[in-house]
């Protein structure tokens, strides 16, 4: 139990601390007002652990809040539009089923898309890393902030807004870690975020052009 809080609260002290911790990672110095207490860097393993279950909260939540605001819905037309009642009651169980397999789909494919983008990113950084400073420990610098950033996922319990502040946190956790853990300037730090980033929509620009060259 004990284990797991540690890993908890280092979870949590990115999100408060973000360079500071990367520069302990770094140089292996104790942050301030910490009474010399050093945080270990997390695996891989564990900080996708602690995503997986705000993913679950997350998918938990969501078909609540659908189921809710689909009942409430039919309720409120019950009385004015009984045709639309009717209508919603036809389709109310394909409906409730295609909310909870939609729920279900985020929380099984959530390690997923995350090991796939952790590997993405973590190949970025290891390359410039080696460009950068070919003396610096590349793998594990590029581990530790990729692994970190996935911090950003206790954001995602948030209804509504969630999903738009985790992948802004999630790039600026990023940015910390390239700053205090690589070492990069500002502007190779924003280099280094941007090309992956800009890769990936040239892939799925060509992708869709050929689907419509396909189609047309």
């Amino acid at each position: 139990m004990t284990n797991i809080m540690s890993l908890f609260e280092t979870y949590l002290m990115v999100l408060v601390h973000p360079f500071r911790i990367h520069q302990q990672f770094r140089h292996q110095v104790a942050m301030p007002h910490h009474d010399g207490h050093i945080y270990a860097p997390l695996s891989l393993a564990e900080a996708l652990g602690m995503s997986w279950v705000f993913a679950m909260i997350r998918g938990i939540a969501k078909l609540l809040i659908l189921n809710f605001f689909f009942q409430s819905f039919l309720a409120m037309q019950s009385e004015n539009f009984p045709f639309i009642e009717e209508l919603m009651e036809s389709s109310g169980y394909s409906t409730y089923y295609l909310i909870l397999f939609s729920a279900a789909l985020d929380i099984i494919f959530f390690p997923i898309a995350a090991l796939v983008m952790t590997e993405v990113w973590g190949f970025f950084i290891r390359l410039f890393c080696g460009w950068l400073n070919p003396e610096l420990p590349k793998e594990d610098v590029a581990d530790q902030i990729t692994t970190h950033a996935l911090s950003s996922n206790v954001f995602s319990m948030v209804p509504f807004i969630g999903d738009i502040i985790q992948p802004l946190l999630y790039y600026f956790l990023l940015y910390a870690g390239l700053r205090s853990n690589l070492g990069a300037s500002r502007s190779l730090a924003y280099v280094i975020i941007v090309t992956p980033t800009l890769i990936g929509f040239m892939f799925i620009s060509l992708v869709l052009l050929a689907i419509f060259y396909l189609i047309g």
